[in-house]
């Protein structure tokens, strides 16, 4: 987060704190639970942008994970040696694995975001 973001976040939630007292002050009850409200929705964004920028990196090591299969499979293609092959398949089938791992954390995270 940039310092001027932070202080301008720091500055909007005194202004609504000093809004709350005054509400209290005046003992106006529907107020006071509007500020209280518009106070929790930047944690709220703040979680769900945390939740964005998780899934980012999940979809970013999911297509490396892609990457990496693709060019196992071409040299897989191209290896006469078992030995070689048999270890090739053992990468290629624990990629494979992590990508399915992936997979359902990315839903995870699709259905949190959606929610």
């Amino acid at each position: 987060m940039s310092h001027n973001f932070q202080a301008q976040r720091e500055k909007r939630i005194d202004d609504y704190l000093d809004l709350y007292n005054y509400a209290v002050s005046i003992k106006d009850e529907q107020w006071q639970q509007a500020i209280l409200a518009e106070l929790s929705a930047p944690a709220r964004d703040e979680r769900t942008e945390h939740r964005r920028q998780q899934r980012d990196e999940l979809i970013a090591y999911f297509n490396d994970v892609n990457q990496t299969l693709i060019f196992l499979y071409r040299k897989l293609q191209r290896e006469s040696e078992q030995a070689s092959r048999e270890q090739l398949w053992e990468q290629i089938w624990t990629l494979k694995r992590i990508r399915v791992e992936i997979g359902k954390k990315m839903r995870a995270f699709k259905e949190a975001l959606s929610s």
